[in-house]
């Protein structure tokens, strides 16, 4: 049976008509899932969570946003973002094309001299491998000696549900790279 838009239904145990998750969902669920269980184990907290339809583009995007219970100084995240071509692939489930979501993790502290980012970098590079496109932005405030480093690790291909495990194992990289970073800025 065909819906309209040519969505694909599925049935529950019970006979309700449902439709599939997107790989969005998908991943986002595994992420959301594990960070959580870390939260509720002990070692991470959660500080923040954005869900978000982009309605400009038609997109979908998620952030999650988390700390070290440890170290209270450096925030990580991870931005997960689907676009309209790869929702409607995912959506329409053609054969020939697997969607897709494109991934951005990063941590954000503050430091006080920038003399320190070099050596941030080849931590990052370290932790996460030279291939890895490792990006610095750098803000502050006028007149205030206080520099805020989001450090971003972009991965410039589209992430699958057969990466779910990569994923699961990159929140361990994360947490190495909070305890590396840390030990890099006191």
């Amino acid at each position: 049976m065909e819906f309209e838009g040519g969505l694909a239904p599925f049935y529950d145990k019970e006979g309700i008509c449902m439709f599939h998750p997107t790989v969005f969902d998908n991943l986002k669920v595994v992420i959301e899932g594990a960070l959580y269980d870390l939260d509720l184990e002990g070692p991470l907290l959660i500080i923040n969570r954005q869900d978000l339809v982009e309605m400009a583009r038609l997109g979908r995007n998620y952030r999650i946003i988390f700390k070290d219970k440890s170290i209270d100084n450096i925030q990580a995240y991870i931005d997960l973002r689907i676009d309209l071509d790869n929702l409607l692939t995912d959506l329409r489930r053609p054969d020939t094309q697997s969607p897709g979501c494109r991934l951005e993790i990063g941590f954000i502290f503050k430091m006080d001299s920038l003399d320190v980012c070099p050596k941030l970098e080849a931590v990052l590079s370290a932790i996460w491998g030279d291939t890895r496109d490792i990006q610095q932005e750098i803000s502050f405030q006028h007149g205030v000696n206080e520099y805020t480093n989001n450090s971003k690790i972009i991965f410039h291909r589209l992430i699958y549900e057969d990466n779910i495990d990569d994923l699961l194992e990159m929140i361990d990289y994360m947490i190495d790279s909070i305890h590396q970073l840390h030990k890099a800025i006191s």
